[in-house]
């Protein structure tokens, strides 16, 4: 197991540190982040030379990547020049909104998918089997922003019961008090809403794809041929073998938690990390959008080793490969 976990370990390291190098590389490729401002009459190139230098924009490309390794070193993530504070200050502000919101919908949609996926697959070929198989596949199918399209319109535009945007009403700020919480649950319960059906229906129909899978191999058959119980084989036998191949696939869809839901918290401009990427994109916000992938980054790698490690001890074959 320790040789295992100094092999992912490394593995990690090398591509988290490939990956950041890939970041400045496109950063770079983008164009000129200072673009905008020298192109206003009103800034002065003396200015423009000035904010190139604060920022190291002036030192050869080399240079500028040994600062950028430094800097991230030392947890500086950059300034950004829209919000006009550092990187991780503006980050640090939105993701409680993003991990508030999707991490509870991705551990209940994962726990409907796994419960749910495992009773149907257990009556495969039934009608609610069908029934369920054919809401997965159309929701599959369906990219989340036109879910949300959808819910935002029928619950907000023709229904009222909801508000079309925000995670606050317009001049509220967040609180510990019942009015706010109140208000933040309101604003909250749509894209939750969103999320965790389409997270649940998304995921279903590879676990019962897994369940089926399983129900064929010899030791299942041989539980019932010997007379053991439906319930006990289908928990004792289905179920626990069934979270092997489905903890990889349910567990990465935290690694993508900082990113936020992108399209989804756009789409309700609700104000997490997902928007954050929007914004920073559209207003050309090199550094935020820069720092920004890196975190994600980081993220997905982290998740994924935890989950390799969780998957080794489930799994002590995993181990020697």
């Amino acid at each position: 197991m320790k040789t295992f976990l100094i092999r992912r370990a490394f593995s990690s390291i090398v591509t988290f540190i490939a990956i950041i190098t890939i970041v400045f590389i496109l950063a770079r490729m983008t164009g000129d982040p200072l673009a905008e401002l020298e192109n206003d009459p009103r800034i002065s190139p003396a200015t423009i030379a000035a904010i190139k230098a604060a920022f190291g924009l002036d030192k050869p490309l080399y240079q500028q990547y040994l600062n950028y390794l430094l800097n991230l070193l030392r947890g500086d993530f950059g300034y950004s020049l829209h919000y006009k504070e550092p990187v991780m200050n503006v980050i640090f502000h939105r993701l409680p909104y993003t991990l508030a919101l999707l991490i509870p919908s991705i551990t209940l949609s994962n726990y409907l998918a796994y419960v749910v996926g495992i009773e149907l697959g257990w009556r495969r070929g039934s009608r609610v089997d069908s029934s369920f198989m054919s809401v997965s596949m159309f929701i599959r199918s369906t990219p989340y922003f036109w879910l949300a399209i959808v819910f935002l319109y029928v619950f907000s535009v023709v229904l009222g019961v909801t508000p079309l945007f925000g995670a606050l009403s317009p001049g509220r700020k967040f609180a510990w008090t019942i009015d706010s919480l109140l208000d933040y649950l309101w604003h909250y319960a749509l894209p939750f809403t969103v999320l965790t059906l389409r997270g649940f229906l998304a995921e279903l129909i590879y676990v019962r794809n897994v369940t089926v899978d399983i129900l064929g191999e010899d030791f299942v058959v041989t539980g019932l041929a010997k007379g053991l119980p439906e319930k006990y084989v289908k928990r004792r036998y289905v179920a626990r073998n069934a979270m092997l191949p489905i903890t990889t696939v349910l567990g990465m869809r935290y690694a993508f938690i900082v990113d936020g839901a992108i399209l989804t918290e756009t789409v309700f401009s609700y104000p997490g990390t997902g928007r954050l990427v929007y914004e920073a994109i559209f207003n050309r916000d090199f550094w935020l959008l820069q720092g920004a992938v890196v975190i994600m980054a980081a993220s997905v790698i982290v998740v994924n080793l935890v989950i390799d490690i969780l998957y080794a001890y489930l799994d002590p074959r995993v181990r020697y490969k």
